[in-house]
C-alpha cells in the first residue's frame, strides 16, 4: 500500500501562495509573511538547484502555538494547497507508546505499521505535508518506550531518508516529506525536540478578527 515513486511536482508560486493565504485566512499577518518566507526559500533553492549530495533539504520544522481554535490545522492545509502536496494529519495527543511511532514488530497480535507509516499511505505520496497535531501532547517515556526520541529521527534531516519502521522492517526515505507541528504550549515540548522546530506563535483573536471571520469564512 506504499506508494513508492510516487511524488507530487511543487508549485513553489509566492504569488499564488498569498492568495491562497489571503483567501482562506483573516488577519495573521506575521504568520501568512513566515509561511511565504519558508516557501520562498524553497523556491529559491530549487531554482538554484541546492541541495545536500542525496537531494535532501536541511532545515528545522515549522511549529505553530497558539490555543486552540486560531486556525492551526487549517494554516497547515493551506500550506499544502500552496505547494501543490497532498495533505494529511496525524494526531498525536496522548501518545505514549513508542511504536505508534515507529510501528509494531510484526510477531506481536494486531501488529502494524506505525502512525508515520500510515500517514504516507492515507496521502498516496510519498513527499505530502504531514501535520503533527498537538506535539505537547506527546508522553516522553514509559514503559512502552520513549514516542518523542522517535519522532526526533522522524524530524532530523541528517537521519528520515533511512526511517526504519518496525513493521516494514525496510528504509524508508522521510526525506522529502514536509513535517508540520501544532502545539498549544512550547513548554512541554521535549528540548531536543525543540531544537529542531520553528516556532512561529498565533494569538487568540480579537473582537474585530471575529466579526471577518463570521462574515467572510463561516
Amino acid at each position: 500500500d506504499i506508494p513508492f515513486g510516487k511524488y507530487t511536482d511543487d508549485t513553489l508560486d509566492v504569488p499564488a501562495a498569498r492568495a491562497i493565504l489571503e483567501a482562506e485566512h483573516a488577519g495573521l499577518d506575521k504568520i501568512k509573511k513566515r509561511i511565504l518566507e519558508f516557501l520562498a526559500v524553497r523556491k529559491l533553492r530549487a531554482d538554484r538547484g541546492v541541495a545536500d549530495t542525496d537531494g535532501r533539504a536541511a532545515g528545522t520544522m515549522m511549529t505553530l502555538v497558539g490555543p486552540p481554535g486560531v486556525g492551526k490545522t487549517s494554516l497547515g492545509e493551506s500550506i499544502a494547497k500552496a505547494m501543490g502536496r497532498n495533505f494529511v494529519r496525524v494526531a498525536l495527543g496522548g501518545v505514549r507508546d513508542e511504536a505508534e511511532i515507529r510501528g509494531h514488530r510484526r510477531t506481536y497480535v494486531g501488529s502494524q505499521p506505525g502512525r508515520i507509516v500510515r500517514a504516507i499511505i492515507e496521502a498516496g505520496s510519498m513527499n505530502p505535508v504531514v501535520l503533527l497535531d498537538e506535539v505537547d501532547k506527546v508522553s516522553p517515556g514509559g514503559w512502552g518506550g520513549d514516542p518523542t526520541a522517535a519522532l526526533l529521527e522522524v524530524l532530523d534531516p541528517a537521519q528520515n531518508h533511512t526511517f526504519r519502521d518496525h513493521y516494514l522492517e525496510i528504509e524508508l526515505d522521510l526525506s522529502q516529506v514536509v513535517f508540520i507541528a501544532t502545539a498549544n504550549v512550547a513548554d512541554t515540548i521535549p528540548a531536543p525536540l525543540l531544537d529542531r522546530m520553528d516556532l512561529i506563535r498565533l494569538d487568540g483573536y480579537t473582537e474585530d478578527d471575529k466579526v471577518q471571520i463570521a462574515r467572510r469564512y463561516l
